[in-house]
């Protein structure tokens, strides 16, 4: 009997939490479909085209490592 509740327990267990699941993506589902006209949807296609355009564009090159020298900027703020 021990052994059986051993078992039977854990498994009540996790079918519990597989129903209780269920029964929640039925209720966000219902949910959606009555606040659809609510939503902000947004169209994806369009969205990754703007991500890539903003990938392409990487704006102002940076300058050479040569241009860069701190001992003249410190110079300079001190004159």
């Amino acid at each position: 009997m021990s052994t059986w509740l051993w078992i039977a327990l854990p498994l009540l267990f996790i079918v519990g939490l597989f129903v209780s699941a269920l029964k929640d993506t039925k209720r966000v589902e219902k949910s959606v479909k009555r606040n659809r006209d609510k939503m902000q949807l947004k169209d994806w296609d369009q969205q990754e085209r703007k991500d890539k355009a903003k990938e392409e564009n990487w704006g102002v090159p940076p300058a050479p490592r040569d241009s860069y020298h701190p001992d003249e900027n410190e110079d300079k703020k001190d004159k």
